[in-house]
């Protein structure tokens, strides 16, 4: 156990990258939310703007085989997620803003990256809303390839018209262990990637992500020539994270926790 979520995993990874990172959002009153706020901030991410509620925090349960945020015993998800709506009175002119999925984008005026992993909440929205959240103005997007395709077919869209159409600075479209798929500047690069071992793949995308924002972020001026660099490095963070159970076992180490017979939704955790 450590205090994950996408965001979360690729803040702590831009921490160390030494980056200035901060996150925005709540947090809850149980146990689990007092382990995540120390793995922030041993990861150097700055949580003070985070303001704690009365509600528990979401949790996940890692192993070598499968990444789920379903308890093992009784089989109940927490999905408590609250967003602040003045995300804009936190921020500096300069400051670019992370956010996974869909997030009200409209009082942002900011350099926006978007993680797009998941696509469930697509199927309840209009094509009209899809639309007007993908295409706006995006410094960096990270997509899987299944959630491109899935937006392309909400919104009866061809990849080649979705290209011209977008406002994206840097596209990058992850295949797993098939490669990247990297638009820049009206080119499209595929790199193809190496066998690598696995432990478990949670967090991988995470820190790929994390690298390419912090890499763009440091060079300022990125041209063609440095994409491929970048991917190399990108792949080997990639591996460190394959090699180990858990997102972030190369900032803090992870609470394992013994499976027992009994649920453990409601228990304290006593940690040595």
């Amino acid at each position: 156990m450590n205090g994950g979520g996408t965001v979360s995993n690729i803040l702590c990874n831009l921490s160390v990258m030494k980056i200035k990172t901060k996150l925005i959002g709540y947090y809850g009153i149980d146990p689990i939310s007092n382990i995540g706020i120390l793995s922030l901030k041993k990861a150097g991410v700055d949580v003070s703007s985070l303001e704690q509620k009365n509600y528990e925090t979401k949790k996940f349960y890692i192993d070598s085989t499968k990444t789920t945020s379903i308890c093992l015993y009784c089989k109940r998800k927490t999905k408590n997620y609250l967003l602040k709506r003045n995300i804009q009175s936190y921020l500096q002119s300069d400051d670019i803003v992370l956010i996974q999925d869909y997030v009200v984008l409209k009082n942002i005026s900011n350099r926006i990256c978007l993680d797009l992993g998941y696509v469930k909440k697509m199927i309840y929205l209009k094509k009209e809303e899809i639309e007007e959240f993908i295409f706006r103005s995006y410094y960096i997007v990270s997509m899987k390839e299944t959630a491109l395709l899935f937006l392309l077919k909400r919104i009866e869209m061809g990849l080649e018209e979705f290209l011209k159409k977008c406002n994206i600075y840097m596209l990058l479209i992850t295949k797993g262990n098939r490669g990247v798929t990297i638009v820049f500047q009206n080119q499209v690069l595929d790199f193809k990637t190496k066998p690598l071992e696995e432990l478990e793949t949670n967090g991988c995308g995470d820190i790929f992500f994390a690298t390419f924002i912090s890499e763009t972020i440091k060079r300022k001026n990125i041209t063609i020539c440095d994409i491929e660099e970048i991917y190399r490095l990108a792949l080997n963070n990639v591996e460190i994270i394959l090699k180990n159970i858990g997102a972030r076992n190369h900032v803090v180490p992870n609470i394992e926790v013994e499976k027992g017979k009994k649920c453990i939704c409601e228990e304290v955790f006593m940690i040595n």
